[in-house]
């Protein structure tokens, strides 16, 4: 067994420090890691005073109904967050009080006006509790080490390394730790949840909404339904307090939800289970979240192609002070324009700020009137955001989608129990209507055949799909381009932004005559995908062309995006099942449809040789295949090998299969901590396959909740077709049990690296005889050697 250390990969327990010891065994024996916390640290002289003093934002009336605390925007939140004591904003918001929300105030109170950096940094360390103790690691019940989806999976490597990824739910799952509760005797801006919690890691310290999406994917494929359920209870548990899902776990987060998932995550959960008897209670509140949607977040639209008057949803948050998860970011983006904004437009801002964060995509380049600034410093770009006034290609899909789903679910539960709704609502929301029925007819959006009585709720959501569904038809999909933009109010036009987000409606099966009926128009709907894929060296998928150094751009590809890209194609797969077999899968620029990247190619950024290495930009295992299942499988392959080089990288390793990387080549990669044994990162790089992502108002997180769901899923999915992993800096070699040296197929010939038997154990069924090992090409001496050989040709 090896010690391994996942940065601060353990969610509600970690906050990112030096790292952490995190034991792991095959048989998952547990011992709970101790919680890490974060002091205050002065980084300016004790005396200074804290900036910002006097210049206050008002009440926010959705955080706490504005009453005074401790993570509500504030004068205690903002002198605290301004004086610059912790390094990332979100430690003090999770940090509950050593004693009553009245004692602490007093003590605040007590320091008196013109407060200095000192006496903000002693009053919090007097009073304040560490972050992250009101979760507590829990052991899994049932865990399964041997699923079935690695019975999918052919490469002994990735079979080991998929059953390593499956152990790590032991990291993320959390429960309410009832001793830490306050119950009147502190304040403390937890959510607490009836039901256990998955977290995706980090920073991230608490449940999340469109996290848990992809979360309840790789549940799913780890056969751990009891903890789905619970994840699907908690959402229910939110709907049934709230109206509504908020964007997290905590209660500063109550001003804004995050795209729409439940429907998916209930929809998901009922067809891998077949457990219906959830809908009793699931579907008056899934019908209550839609309605809130509606409610607070749709509105009616001309639209400028067709006359026609479209039912429209957009993302907008009532706020006008900074986020306190983001505070210090928020303030100095809002306050540090110039010109100066007067107080109309500081609050414009700061709802713009809290909207992108609404969409999760915080921040792109989707979302900014002038995207391109300054890639050093996101603040130009920021304030320039016009995130309301676009509506999302993604979100308009996504309702159509929830809609469609929630339909057939309500069929389902009519057909299993003989009764159109259940009995009883469980909503306590006023206001929220959860069986919503309208008898104005509209035509199928092609989601489900099945038909229901006009008066039922099933036939209501059908509507509703198809209203979604006609917008996104008329106002995202381009046909001359080939792909699915945003539509920009403020222009009346399309977005020329290319962006993953365009695969959403074949996600959730929108898709234009013109590409179900000719086998040519869908070839150039993935055309810019197909370029993608020979262009960069990592995952294709990438959040945008644009290299802005915002989060969801350029190079940053993100799990949810290689899932709804796959299913984009896996949903043109259906529709052309003939499909033809290509000779070659990648294509020149000149073959993309034209305007569709919305770059000419002088704009895009290059691959680096220098990090293409020994990856074959095409795999073997796609050849033969039919183009829709060719993409999937090549996309699949790039996003493991992404996920698996960099988990590699940062000191993974296999016991008695795959040696972890002598230290000298881990200082090499330039991510590694001493004592790591592998980390699974939030993001990746789209031109370094070993690389994490990069950029944004936050260092890249570990864990990762949504990163290990999208694993499991594609190895459950496309496992049968992946070859051996390749990295492109690190070449993994068959070598001899007693750490001989051994030849790798370039001819290069590598030391012996002891025996294997010192790796790590984590399941990873490693009874083989086959031994693994990987050596690290310096980064300038591939240059060299990748100038020498062009010299040659």
């Amino acid at each position: 067994m090896r010690t391994a250390i996942l940065l601060s990969a353990l969610g509600g327990f970690l906050k990112l420090t030096t790292g952490q010891n995190i034991t792991q065994t095959s048989s998952l024996s547990f011992s709970a890691t101790p919680v890490s916390t974060t002091v205050p640290s002065a980084t300016v002289a004790l005396d200074t005073p804290v900036p910002g003093q006097g210049d206050y934002p008002p009440v926010q009336y959705l955080c706490e109904e504005g009453t005074n605390t401790t993570y509500c925007p504030g004068v205690l939140l903002q002198d605290v967050q301004l004086a610059g004591i912790f390094p990332d904003s979100k430690t003090f918001v999770d940090k509950p009080t050593n004693g009553t929300l009245n004692d602490t105030l007093a003590a605040f109170n007590a320091l008196g006006s013109n407060v200095t950096v000192g006496q903000i940094e002693t009053f919090v360390e007097s009073n304040f509790k560490g972050e992250g103790l009101d979760l507590e690691q829990i052991p899994i019940e049932g865990f399964n080490q041997s699923p079935a989806i690695l019975d999918n999976i052919s490469d002994p490597i990735y079979k080991a390394w998929t059953s390593i990824v499956n152990s790590y739910w032991t990291l993320l799952i959390r429960e309410t730790n009832q001793s830490s509760l306050c119950n009147g005797t502190c304040d403390s801006s937890l959510i607490p949840l009836n039901h256990t919690v998955v977290v995706p890691g980090g920073r991230y310290r608490e449940i999340y909404y469109w996290d848990s999406r992809w979360i309840i994917e790789g549940l799913l494929k780890s056969e751990l339904y009891n903890y789905a359920w619970n994840l699907l209870q908690n959402m229910m548990d939110f709907i049934d307090v709230y109206g509504y899902i908020p964007n997290g776990g905590r209660k500063y987060y109550v001003n804004r939800s995050q795209p729409p998932m439940f429907i998916q995550m209930l929809d998901a959960y009922v067809k891998v289970t077949g457990n219906t008897t959830i809908l009793e209670r699931a579907l008056p509140l899934a019908s209550a979240e839609m309605q809130w949607w509606s409610n607070n977040r749709t509105f009616n639209y001309t639209s400028p192609f067709t006359g026609k008057t479209l039912l429209v949803a957009h993302y907008a948050v009532n706020n006008s002070a900074p986020r306190p998860e983001g505070y210090v970011e928020d303030y100095e983006t809002v306050t540090g324009a110039s010109p100066a904004l007067n107080a109309s437009q500081k609050a414009e801002l700061y709802s713009e700020l809290a909207t992108g964060a609404e969409s999760g995509w915080d921040y792109s380049s989707r979302w900014c009137k002038q995207p391109v600034q300054n890639i050093s410093d996101n603040n130009p770009a920021l304030r320039t955001l016009n995130v309301k006034a676009i509506i999302p290609v993604d979100l308009l899909s996504l309702l159509s989608g929830d809609h469609a789903l929630l339909a057939n679910l309500y069929d389902l539960y009519a057909n299993s129990t003989g009764n159109s709704t259940p009995t009883t609502s469980n909503s306590t929301q006023a206001g929220n209507t959860t069986d919503i029925v309208q008898t104005n007819s509209t035509t199928s959006n092609g989601n489900s055949s099945t038909s229901s009585p006009s008066n039922s709720p099933a036939f209501y959501h059908r509507q509703q799909a198809q209203l979604f569904s006609d917008a996104v038809l008329d106002l995202c999909w381009d046909p001359a381009k080939a792909w699915f933009y945003d539509f920009n109010t403020t222009s009346n036009s399309r977005s020329n932004v290319y962006s993953p987000a365009g695969s959403w409606p074949l996600w959730q099966n929108i898709t234009p005559n013109e590409l179900a009926n000719n086998e040519t128009e869908a070839l150039r709907f993935v055309s810019g995908a197909r370029f993608l894929l020979g262009k960069y060296s990592g995952i294709p998928s990438v959040a945008s062309l644009l290299y802005t150094g915002l989060n969801w751009d350029f190079p940053n590809s993100w799990p949810p995006h290689l899932h709804t890209t796959i299913k984009a194609f896996e949903t043109l797969g259906r529709h052309h099942t003939n499909a033809t077999v290509l000779s070659n899968l990648t294509i020149p620029f000149s073959q993309v449809a034209s305007g569709q990247l919305g770059l000419q190619e002088s704009e895009l950024q290059p691959q680096p040789q220098s990090t293409i290495g020994n990856v074959s930009l095409q795999t073997q295992e796609a050849q033969g295949k039919p183009w829709p299942l060719a993409l999937s499988i090549e996309y699949a392959n790039r996003y493991l090998g992404a996920a698996f080089c960099s988990w590699y990288s940062t000191g993974g390793a296999i016991e008695g299969l795959l040696t972890q990387l002598p230290l000298s080549d881990l200082n090499a990669t330039g991510t590694y901590t001493a004592g790591q044994s592998g980390v699974m990162f939030e993001k990746f790089n789209a031109t370094d396959t070993d690389a994490a992502g990069s950029g944004g108002e936050y260092t890249v997180q570990v864990g990762f909740g949504w990163t290990n769901g999208v694993v499991l899923w594609a190895a459950g999915e496309y496992g049968q077709y992946l070859p051996s992993p390749t990295c492109p800096l690190i070449p993994i070699i068959e070598v001899n049990g007693n750490g001989n040296s051994s030849v790798y197929s370039n001819g290069t010939t590598t030391n012996g690296t002891g025996s294997v038997s010192n790796g790590t154990s984590d399941g990873g069924n490693a009874t083989s005889s086959l031994l693994f090992a990987g050596y690290k090409i310096p980064r300038e001496e591939w240059k060299r050697a990748a100038k020498e050989e062009k010299k040659r040709h």
